[in-house]
């Protein structure tokens, strides 16, 4: 029951920061949601509590405004910074789930997120664990090179080793239709 509750809040908060009101009167968008992006990954990366606010910000105002690509990169790192406090943020992977599947999907198409989202499923991070999910979201990532192609070649292989002849078939199948039903 706590646990529907909390999926429940955690949809109403992701809902309100999607559809919530524009910060911004004009959208964020080439080299200026770039600038911002880098500078709000940066606060992130410094490992400094000092203004984890400044970048959350900066990434929910360019994921609702931004390009495609700037939408996506933004809730890619607004999922890493949830998952792991980044900066200070408070964890809730379960928000971190819900980022990553958005700029793994039709949104985002992302290969880094769906490598993310591969290994959440995997991990059961902010999901129920689920290896086929893992598999499918792992293979996904690989169809576009990445800077965390190796990465993704790693938990492939993992998953691999973890499933069963017939789970890696309907895997290897739900691939195939996610790619050509869903993605494009």
């Amino acid at each position: 029951m706590l646990k529907q509750f909390k999926n429940a809040v955690r949809l109403l908060v992701l809902l309100a920061t999607v559809t919530g009101p524009v910060l911004a009167a004009t959208p964020v968008s080439g080299a200026a949601a770039r600038g911002q992006l880098s500078e709000a990954i940066q606060i992130l990366h410094s490992g400094q509590a000092t203004n984890p606010a400044k970048a959350i910000n900066a990434l929910q105002r360019i994921a609702r405004q931004g390009d495609q690509q700037a939408r996506a990169e933004a809730m890619l790192w607004l999922g890493r910074a949830y998952r792991d406090g980044l900066a200070g943020t408070a964890k809730d992977v379960g928000m971190a789930f819900d980022y990553f599947q958005q700029a793994a999907g039709r949104e985002g198409l992302n290969p880094e997120a769906q490598y993310e989202l591969g290994r959440a499923y995997l991990n059961g991070e902010g999901t129920d664990r689920n290896l086929i999910a893992a598999y499918m979201w792992t293979e996904l990532s690989l169809q576009t090179p990445s800077k965390i192609s190796a990465s993704a070649e790693a938990q492939k292989a993992r998953l691999v080793a973890l499933l069963n002849k017939v789970q890696l078939e309907k895997a290897r199948q739900l691939v195939d239709q996610l790619a050509t039903l869903y993605l494009q």
